[in-house]
């Protein structure tokens, strides 16, 4: 592995003194070369027996930066990132910032068609990409001038590996201006196209922990698991912890199971821990989990669905020193809209507040200036204290739009106000509760996934006369895939059969798991499915039409 740790702590700092904040708007390029002078000896990434200090990695992400400009990448050019977790991506990706360019992460689960439709649209100069992921080679034909970048291969010349060993560093980064595109997340789309959320280094200066106050380089005890690149989560852990000049730990393989990160916690004695909902309840029923030490843990920030109460009873006795934080965020708001302090509702004796995603103005404590928040009817007007309508909020933190996408966006972004696509309502605290979903979509595992793309593969297959795709409850939290379908004639499908027929068609999380076949699908007045009546009988005796 060419990632090593003998390299001197060469430090190239570019137009900028020790102090990273002068102001409000806080730009990506800025954060590695201050934070590399100010700890140049200080951890930065942790992979096993892999250490890169900051004045390294500084030093490896010139390098390749020097061969991306030397390629003729230049600022707006867009660079693919297909990769699950490692070093080198954190690598790949930094470089890009260095030149200007824009990286656009990629969930690394999706199969080759999905992938394809994403390169597509984003039209990426470069694709980086990791063994797990040479299947995307077969996209290259249908891409003009696109430059494929493995990870690791000392015998290619093009390559993430090659760069570091054979490159001489970049001495001069590009500053953008803080509108510009910093970033580029793909996410499902409910069109069945994935659509990439823009974010500019603008919007991600008023992401939580990205202090102004309390400047970079502030936490250098900080040590971060980084599970998902692709997700807004990952980028948010990346990003922030650099900032802070805390250390990234990364996992010897993906995707991670509850047992590696039980692991890496106790090695490292992990202190914050980010994760989403059904990891933290996998970490919470494992076996063993009674024999391990979680004492090291004291913030557990969780998100990405609903937590189970039973969930939050098992973690506060696992993690017996732990605040627990249940985050309700969006790829496209940028990170938190609220949060909720889970102990402070065992404490006050509030059990029925587990049930909501806190009050918004929690997130202050966080140093992110909070959305405003508004609940609103189908016609955009504020609807009465208490009442159930669409979640709008407004904020620095949020998306500049879809990629190439305006109808998207228009429809996304209103009058300045993001519509979430969320249904809640807001207590007589100031509480935020969801209680279902506008937009026709499942979380699965923290990802989206958008019944009009598993309708559209279904809606093929010679034996399925109608379909509806829908998310049903788990006994007891997360939601599951369910295609409810009538057969044309003489017809029959099994589970395993349907299952099957999604082979190289869609990521294995979007397939349904569960298959109801019925006679007729419920139709509105018009003659359009009624979606709202074939979901109720599944949800009958919940408070709320999540899970």
């Amino acid at each position: 592995m060419m990632i090593r740790s003998n390299y001197a702590a060469r430090v190239i700092v570019m137009n900028n003194g020790a102090t990273l904040n002068r102001g409000k708007n806080m730009l990506l390029s800025k954060i590695l070369p201050t934070v590399a002078k100010m700890h140049p000896t200080n951890c930065a990434i942790k992979q096993q027996n892999i250490i890169l200090t900051y004045g390294q990695l500084l030093h490896q992400v010139n390098c390749v930066a020097y061969s991306f400009h030397g390629l003729g990448f230049k600022s707006g050019d867009r660079i693919a990132l297909l990769s699950h977790p490692s070093p080198y991506l954190v690598i790949a990706e930094c470089a890009a910032i260095a030149i200007g360019a824009i990286p656009v992460t990629i969930f690394p689960n999706l199969v080759p068609n999905e992938i394809n439709q994403i390169l597509q649209s984003a039209d990426p100069i470069a694709i980086v990409y990791d063994s797990h992921h040479l299947q995307v080679e077969e996209c290259f034909s249908l891409l003009n001038n696109t430059y494929a970048i493995p990870l690791q291969g000392s015998g290619n010349t093009h390559s993430i590996e090659t760069f570091i060993a054979t490159s001489p560093p970049l001495t001069q980064w590009y500053e953008p201006d803080p509108d510009d595109i910093a970033l580029i997340i793909y996410t499902g789309g409910t069109t069945s196209h994935s659509k990439g959320v823009m974010h500019s280094h603008r919007s991600i200066s008023h992401w939580s922990f990205m202090d102004p106050i309390k400047r970079g380089g502030h936490n250098p005890t900080k040590k971060a698991i980084v599970l998902n690149q692709a997700h807004i989560t990952g980028q948010f852990m990346l990003w922030t912890t650099l900032y802070e000049g805390g250390c990234l730990i990364y996992a010897e393989s993906y995707p991670l199971r509850a047992k590696d990160v039980i692991d890496i916690i106790e090695r490292e004695q992990i202190k914050y821990l980010g994760t989403v909902g059904l990891l933290l309840r996998d970490i919470v029923t494992m076996d063993s989990i009674q024999d391990r030490c979680m004492e090291s843990v004291e913030v557990i920030s969780c998100g990405g669905a609903p937590i189970s109460v039973n969930t939050l009873h098992r973690a506060r006795k696992v993690f017996p020193n732990a605040q627990i934080k249940e985050v309700y965020s969006q790829t496209e708001s940028g990170q938190c809209i609220s949060f909720l302090p889970v102990n402070q509702c065992f404490i006050d004796g509030k059990l029925e507040r587990l049930l909501s995603v806190g009050n918004p103005s929690n997130i202050t404590s966080w140093g992110q200036q909070p959305f405003e928040i508004r609940i609103v009817d189908e016609f955009g007007h504020d609807v009465q204290s208490g009442r159930v309508g669409e979640i709008i909020c407004k904020g620095e933190q949020m998306m500049l739009g879809y990629w190439n996408n305006p109808k998207e966006t228009q429809k996304a972004i209103r009058n300045g106000w993001l519509y979430t696509g969320d249904l809640g309502k807001f207590d007589e605290d100031g509480f935020l509760y969801l209680v279902d979903r506008k937009k026709d979509m499942i979380i699965v595992n923290g990802s989206n996934v958008y019944c009009s793309e598993v309708e559209e593969v279904l809606s093929k297959h010679p034996s399925i006369r109608e379909i509806a795709v829908i998310g049903t409850p788990l006994p007891d939290e997360g939601e599951e895939v369910t295609a409810v379908v009538t057969l044309n004639k003489k017809s029959w499908i099994t589970l395993s059969e349907l299952q099957q027929y999604f082979y190289r068609k869609l990521a294995s999380y979007k397939v349904p798991t569960r298959l109801e076949i019925i006679d007729n699908l419920p139709k509105t007045a018009v003659g359009k499915l009624n979606k709202a009546a074939i979901r109720r009988k599944f949800w009958e005796g919940r408070t709320r039409m999540i899970n």
